[in-house]
């Protein structure tokens, strides 16, 4: 139950987030009437963590952008980044680097990567250690707790990656 609960928490603290920052993006997307009457294109890529933070990671992203014609407008913060791109620049798709995609919105790992590193990690580690343990225990009764154990762990395990599932 705690864990329902945490996680009902968890989803409600995202979404508010998430709408904050949306409200933000609508404040500072005020264009002005030469950018609209010029045809201009304007996107915003996101990051899951704060890796524009790494000037090497954002500046490759404004060298990937660029190759499909997008011009940097702002750094939002260290997830967000606001792009324009003329609308001619749409006839140069087409010779654009297999996979470079002029409209993508996300960058980097997704949530459901970095989640799912993390569990297996942690599987590892229960599973490791659980093992290593019952190799050096000298009672058949020790190795059968450990064993229990880390059956329970893998069935923890097992259920959160079935809840991080459903809920994409």
């Amino acid at each position: 139950m705690a864990f329902h609960g945490a996680h009902i928490a968890a989803a409600a603290a995202a979404k508010k987030r998430r709408k904050m920052m949306q409200e933000e993006e609508e404040r500072m997307t005020n264009y002005s009437p030469d950018e609209l009457h010029e045809d201009w294109e304007f996107k915003i890529v996101r990051a899951e963590t704060p890796i524009f933070r790494k000037p090497e990671v954002f500046q490759q992203l404004l060298q990937e952008e660029a190759a499909a014609g997008c011009q940097l407008v702002e750094k939002l913060d260290d997830t967000r980044v606001r792009l324009k791109r003329s609308a001619a620049a749409r006839k140069r798709d087409v010779m654009l680097p297999p996979g470079l995609d002029p409209y993508r919105t996300r960058y980097g790992k997704s949530t459901r990567t970095v989640m799912l590193i993390l569990v297996l990690a942690v599987m590892v580690v229960a599973i490791a250690i659980p093992i290593i343990t019952a190799i050096l225990a000298e009672s058949a009764q020790m190795q059968g707790v450990i064993f229990v154990v880390l059956g329970i762990i893998l069935f923890l395990m097992i259920l959160m990656l079935v809840i991080i599932r459903l809920r994409r």
